[in-house]
């Protein structure tokens, strides 16, 4: 009896992790997607979000000190 119900919890766990699967990379995608459109949408407003942001601390630092 436990055995049989041991079984159809491991069955149970398993699909359930297939399925959690399949959905964080159906998220992951249109996460991706909302990210090229979020991008597409600044830089459409005047922003570059593609540039080098490396100089970002440096003149932060400039205007701080």
């Amino acid at each position: 009896m436990l055995d049989k119900e041991l079984k159809k919890l491991i069955i149970a766990m398993k699909i359930w992790i297939e399925a959690k699967t399949a959905n964080l990379a159906v998220e992951t995608e249109m996460d991706k997607m909302r990210l090229k459109d979020f991008t597409k949408h600044v830089e459409g407003q005047g922003l570059n979000m593609s540039g080098d942001s490396s100089s970002w601390p440096d003149d932060f630092e400039e205007d701080w000190e």
